[in-house]
């Protein structure tokens, strides 16, 4: 009868314990879905200012051109200058990701829940930075081409 007891009591405590690592790993397959669903938010974003990185040197020279035969040079400058900080503000924010994110993405398939919250934050902050940095990139190069009326 005490082999009964302690296979009844010990057969409850694997089943418990299975329970509770079946519930951990559900737990952290969707928090994986939730970091790759923000990753790729992030990088939709990127993807979407890139293309628009390559108009930034032809705007920038129409500006000083027009600037240096303008009496109000100021504004072509300023708006040049504004186009130059958005293309460094991607610059350092797609250095910052791939050092942050990209070259860390293998580890996320042996984080634990709470690694993986954490990652999910940051990514979170990462959306908003790159939504950001698309507004700054957008808005500079809208402002440049109506000085050029383009």
């Amino acid at each position: 009868m005490k082999i009964s007891i302690k296979l009844i009591y010990r057969s409850a405590l694997i089943l418990g314990l299975t329970l509770i690592a079946v519930s951990c790993a559900e737990s952290t397959s969707a928090k994986k879905e939730q970091y790759e669903e923000l990753f790729h938010q992030v990088l939709d974003v990127h993807d979407e200012v890139m293309p628009k990185m390559g108009d930034i040197p032809e705007i920038s020279k129409e500006l000083k051109a027009i600037a240096d035969t303008s009496s109000t040079a100021e504004k072509y400058l300023k708006a040049e200058q504004k186009l130059q900080e958005a293309d460094k503000l991607m610059m350092d924010w797609m250095h910052s990701f791939s050092d942050e994110f990209v070259k860390n993405k293998a580890k996320v398939q042996k984080m634990t829940n709470e690694e993986l919250q954490q990652q999910i934050e940051a990514l979170q902050e990462e959306l908003g930075d790159v939504k950001a940095m698309q507004q700054a990139v957008d808005s500079s190069i809208k402002n440049a081409q109506a000085l050029t009326n383009k």
